[in-house]
C-alpha cells in the first residue's frame, strides 16, 4: 500500500521530536542504572527457570525443557548469546533492547501505513522506546520484548510486504517463532489468514497463504516431534488448562495480592507424572469446579477481578521498585535502588500509562485511517486478549502485547489533536457516538487501572 509523502516536519515538530529523544535516553539511562546500582537486580518469578533452562541447554542436559507447559524458543534465545557472549546476563540485555527498537521501527512503519500520518507513527515509536514499563523488559529474562517484535514483524509483513510470497513465507517464519515464544497467537491466526489472504484474484492470494503456512510448518515442525515424542500430543506446549483453573481459583485484583499459582502448580507437579494425566486431572477439576458454580456467579467473580489485573497500574517494573509486591514479599527486584531515581521512574510509569488510557481510545475513536482492514485486526486482537483473559488467569504482563494498539492510538491522538490547532481538515469533527465511545472507553480504563483502592 502507497503511503502520500506529508509535508516536511516543522520546526515544532522537530523539537518535539528532539525532546522525546532525550526523555527516551533519560528512560533507557535510569532503567539501566537502577538494574545495576548499587547492587544487580534479584531475579524474580519465572526468570530463574528461564535462566535455568539455558543454562542446563548450553550445558546439553536433556533436561532443559522442563514441562510442555512453556513453549521452548526463549531458553534458546537465552543460551545462544550466552554461548557468544558468556554467562552475564548484560549481554541479553543489548540484544533485547536492539529488538525493541527494532519493534519501534515496525510499528513506526505500520503506523504510518494505517494513519497516513507520520506525527502518529514518530508518536508510537517513540512510546515503545521509551515507556518505562515496557522498557524495563527488555532488561527482564522474560519473553515479552521477542514475541512483542515477533508480534509485529508477522503483522507488519502481512500488512505492507503480503502481496509477495517470498515475504510471505518470511511472515510464516515470523509467525512460527513466535508460537514457539508463547501460544498466545494461535488461536488468532485465522483472523490473520482472512485479512491477508482472502482478497481476488483468489488463486494468487490461496498460493501466497499456502507459502505463509507452509513456513510457519516447517518452524515449528522440530518442536511438535519433540512434544509428541514426551507427550503423544501434536502441540509446541499447552498451558489453557492449568491456566483457567489459576483463573479461576484466583481471588484478587493485583497480581500478587492474593498468591494462588504457587500452590497450584506444586498440586499440578504432583498430581502425576506424566503431562498428559496431570492435563486430564486439571480438567476434570475445572468441570467439577464450574459445575459446583452458577454461570452467573462466575461472570460476577471475574468482572470484579480478571480485568483490574489486566490494567492495573502497578506492573512487573513498579512491583520490583521499592515498596513493591516484588521486594516487600519476595525480597527480589531492585532491592537497593536509589529512593529518587525509583520515585522518578514510579511517577512517570503511572502518569505515562495514565495518559496513555485516556490518549488511546481517543486516537482510535477521531482518527481517520486510511487502512481499516489492518485497524480491524488490530481491534479484534484486542478483543479476543479480552476474550481469553476473561477466564484464564491473568497479569499486567500479559498486556505487553496490547501495547502497540495503545501506542497506535495515542500517536492518533497527538496527530489529531497537532492537526486540530492547525485547522488540518484531517481533524474534522467526529460524531457524537465516537466521541461518546472515546471518553467512556478513557474512563473505564482509568478505572480499572487506578480505581481498585475506591473499591471493596
Amino acid at each position: 500500500m502507497l503511503v502520500d509523502e506529508e509535508p516536511e516536519t516543522s520546526r515544532v515538530h522537530r523539537r518535539a521530536l528532539a525532546a522525546a529523544g532525550v526523555a527516551v535516553a533519560l528512560v533507557h539511562g535510569a532503567l539501566w542504572w537502577l538494574y545495576y546500582r548499587p547492587v544487580p537486580k534479584a531475579l524474580w518469578g519465572d526468570e530463574f527457570a528461564y535462566l535455568r533452562s539455558a543454562k542446563l541447554l548450553l550445558a546439553g542436559d536433556p533436561a532443559w525443557w522442563p514441562d510442555p507447559l512453556w513453549p521452548p524458543l526463549y531458553p534458546r534465545l537465552l543460551a545462544g548469546i550466552m554461548a557468544v557472549g558468556g554467562p552475564a546476563v548484560l549481554w541479553v540485555q543489548v540484544v533485547q533492547t536492539g529488538l525493541l527498537a527494532a519493534a519501534a521501527v515496525l510499528l513506526h512503519d505500520l503506523v504510518r501505513r494505517l494513519s497516513g500520518s507520520q506525527l502518529a507513527a514518530a508518536v508510537a515509536a517513540a512510546l515503545t522506546l521509551g515507556f518505562p514499563p515496557l522498557v524495563a523488559y527488555a532488561h527482564y529474562l522474560w519473553p515479552e520484548v521477542l514475541h512483542l517484535f515477533l508480534l509485529l514483524a508477522v503483522l507488519w509483513l502481512l500488512a505492507a510486504r503480503g502481496d509477495r510470497a517470498p515475504w510471505c513465507g518470511v511472515a510464516g517464519v515470523a509467525a512460527g517463532l513466535a508460537l514457539l515464544t508463547k501460544s498466545l497467537l494461535g488461536p488468532f491466526l485465522p483472523v490473520l489468514l482472512v485479512a491477508a489472504f482472502a482478497r481476488r484474484p483468489a488463486g494468487r492470494s490461496l498460493a501466497r497463504a499456502l507459502v505463509f503456512i507452509a513456513a510457519l510448518a516447517a518452524t515449528v515442525a522440530p518442536a511438535v516431534l519433540e512434544q509428541h515424542r514426551r507427550t503423544g500430543r501434536v502441540m509446541i506446549a499447552d498451558s489453557s488448562a492449568f491456566n483457567l483453573w489459576v483463573g479461576l481459583n484466583d481471588r484478587s485484583r493485583t497480581d500478587f495480592e492474593i498468591d494462588v499459582v504457587t500452590g497450584l502448580f506444586r498440586d499440578y507437579q504432583a498430581s502425576a507424572a506424566s503431562f498428559d494425566e496431570r492435563d486430564r486431572i486439571l480438567r476434570r477439576q475445572i468441570r467439577a469446579f464450574i459445575d459446583s458454580h452458577s454461570w452467573a456467579g462466575l461472570v460476577r467473580e471475574h468482572l470484579g477481578r480478571q480485568y483490574f489485573r489486566l490494567f492495573d497500574k502497578d506492573c512487573y517494573l513498579t512491583n520490583q521498585l521499592p515498596g513493591g509486591a516484588a521486594v516487600e514479599r519476595y525480597a527480589a527486584g531492585y532491592l537497593r535502588a536509589d529512593p529518587r531515581i525509583a520515585g522518578a521512574v514510579r511517577l512517570a510509569s503511572y502518569s505515562l500509562y495514565g495518559l496513555l488510557l485516556v490518549a488511546a481510545p481517543l486516537g482510535l475513536a477521531l482518527w481517520r485511517f486510511r487502512d481499516r482492514r489492518w485497524l480491524v485486526v488490530l481491534l479484534l486482537f484486542v478483543a479476543y486478549n479480552l476474550a481469553i483473559f476473561f477466564w484464564l488467569h491473568v497479569k499486567s504482563r500479559y498486556r505487553i502485547q496490547l501495547l502497540p494498539v495503545a501506542f497506535l492510538g495515542a500517536g492518533c491522538a497527538v496527530a489529531w489533536l497537532d492537526a486540530r490547532l492547525g485547522r488540518d481538515p484531517a481533524a474534522a469533527g467526529a460524531a457524537r457516538w465516537q466521541w461518546a465511545a472515546a471518553i467512556v472507553a478513557a474512563a473505564l480504563l482509568e478505572l480499572l487501572a487506578f480505581g481498585r483502592p475506591l473499591l471493596p
